[in-house]
């Protein structure tokens, strides 16, 4: 009797809490939006899998709680910092629209941690997205999906769950395009879209989808989905893969909402959390070097797909931005990088330089006029300060990631050297060195014809030394219709002596994919002989 007079008394100060928080919320009749992106540090060591979920869960709920998320309608938390393959949990299916915070961990098959933090979403009137490992049972679902089960029976998945403003799971996605991962795929991709009460339509995916037609790029060509929740512990890769970088790209050239979530974990080469309005750039972002942190970053978000103009000047908001390069973050290197077509760019003289670089069916020109800069990146303390030399090259072909699965890309671009040698690109001086350009970019531009195709997406491309994309006041983008292709161009508006990228990077979709029969077979067979009772990628 205690038990359910306590129940009724928490269903009654959910009401009320309700009632207070509506007011804060945005309406369909708003011309924005507030959201907020959570740059999150799990732990990984030191605890146990029940304490270490038991501290994010209270760290989720902390951060929904508190000053800063207060106007927020929705809270983007990011990829694999919840809980693990030891704790797993099921999740409701969307159409059923259950409430876990309504149920009892003694009465249900949903674990604490979903249970509370549908709880916190209902008590803080938000639309709250978060990652986790899922389990599901694959017998019961063996009508649509006629593949092998593992021993044990269960389906294991990297699963984006969302919860509406009273704690409803409204959206579910599972994970297409994974990454050395232990975990399974669904028979057919998914495609997860949801609507919110502030006249929002989201489309969400998950990290290394970020890369592929499928999911992704299908949900605004296919869905017409113009805000995308993106969710990630995204392991950057230098020249042209990092994840501020690759985030601003992509929202740039779909010209769509990107409000992306990332793991901070610098040391492991993940860190990288944003809200991008298409060819406005971003609002806000996030490159955290040293240990990583639990932060909530927000923005206001103009509902620019409906209409609505985007304030001009934008009020931008990078942190950490100084004048040391960014340094402490682990990074992957392109590893296809050093089979470009390039050339070493002479740039210690005051003449324009102009040349054209072929690779198959790409060609592309540059042309630079530099002046001098006495600036100094970083803390000189008596060292003498590195130098970056700049080479400029093409590339048209397949390249792959850490396993069987690949992209068709095309790119035009310069990138950083730490010497005049090839193996030096896409490398950075030795943390706490400093970096005396000499030199500023006054005049660059790179031009290129990109034969059209079904399936492509043509993104300007541009990093600092703080690891930050250039934003659209300072670069200038432009892709015209020449017939069977497109001509494309990215000019530098103003002076530039802290490039690490500057360039063109295209997509090819059509000639990308996972060599299904391949590849899927041989992760199914590392996962068969590793973990029999726990996952079957299933092929």
């Amino acid at each position: 009797m205690a038990q359910q007079s306590v129940h009724i008394f928490v269903k009654l100060l959910f009401g009320i809490l309700l009632q207070v928080a509506a007011s804060q919320s945005s309406t369909i009749n708003d011309t924005h939006f507030i959201a907020g992106v959570v740059e999150f540090r799990p732990d990984v060591t030191g605890l146990t899998t029940a304490q270490l979920i038991a501290n994010h869960t209270d760290a989720y709920i902390q951060i929904l709680q508190s000053a800063e998320a207060l106007d927020t309608d929705i809270v983007v938390f990011p990829e694999s910092s919840l809980n693990n393959e030891f704790k797993p949990t099921y999740v409701p299916a969307p159409e059923d629209r259950i409430i876990p915070c309504l149920l009892t961990s003694e009465t249900s098959k949903y674990e604490y941690f979903l249970i509370k933090l549908s709880c916190a979403a209902r008590m803080n009137r938000k639309y709250v997205v978060i990652n986790l490992t899922e389990q599901e049972n694959c017998t019961a679902n063996a009508a649509f999906d006629p593949r092998p089960c593992a021993a044990n029976a269960l389906n294991i998945y990297n699963t984006n769950v969302v919860f509406d403003r009273r704690g409803s799971v409204i959206s579910r996605y599972r994970k297409v395009n994974i990454y050395v991962e232990r975990r399974n795929t669904t028979f057919e991709p998914e495609f997860a879209i949801f609507d919110t009460d502030f006249g929002v339509r989201f489309g969400h995916f998950i990290c290394f989808d970020l890369n592929f037609y499928t999911p992704t790029e299908e949900l605004v060509v296919k869905y017409g989905i113009r805000n995308i929740i993106f969710t990630s512990m995204w392991k950057s890769e230098l020249p042209f893969l990092t994840a501020h970088q690759l985030q601003q790209s992509w929202a740039w050239g779909n010209n769509v909402t990107v409000i992306s979530a990332g793991g901070s974990r610098p040391e492991s080469g993940a860190t990288g959390s944003g809200i991008y309005v298409g060819d406005n750039g971003a609002l806000t972002a996030a490159i955290i070097g040293g240990m990583g942190v639990r932060q909530l970053f927000v923005a206001k978000v103009p509902k620019f797909d409906q209409g609505i103009a985007v304030p001009s000047p934008i009020k931008r908001q990078f942190a950490n931005l100084t004048s040391t390069p960014q340094t402490g973050i682990s990074l992957l290197r392109d590893p296809k990088l050093d089979n470009f077509k390039s050339q070493l760019l002479q740039l210690n003289s005051s003449s324009p330089i102009s040349m054209q670089q072929c690779y198959e069916k790409i060609c592309c020109t540059i042309s630079i006029e530099t002046t001098p800069s006495q600036r100094i990146y970083g803390n000189n303390s008596g060292a003498a300060p590195g130098a970056y030399q700049y080479r400029f090259g093409v590339f048209r072909a397949l390249r792959s990631y850490e396993k069987e699965q690949y992209s068709d890309v095309a790119i035009c671009g310069i990138y950083a050297c730490t010497n005049m040698s090839v193996a030096s690109c896409g490398l950075l001086h030795p943390a706490n060195t400093a970096v005396a350009p000499g030199f500023a970019f006054k005049h660059l531009n790179i031009m290129g014809n990109f034969e059209k195709a079904t399936r492509l997406l043509l993104m300007p491309n541009s990093l600092d030394l703080n690891f930050y994309s250039l934003q659209p006041e300072q670069v200038e983008w432009k892709v015209i219709d020449a017939g069977k292709s497109h001509s494309v161009s990215i000019d530098l508006k103003a002076p530039a002596d802290n490039l690490l990228t500057f360039g063109i990077y295209a997509n090819y979709y059509d000639g990308s994919g996972s060599s299904n029969v391949i590849g899927s077979l041989m992760l199914w067979l590392t996962c068969l002989s590793l973990w029999p009772g726990i996952c079957i990628v299933r092929v």
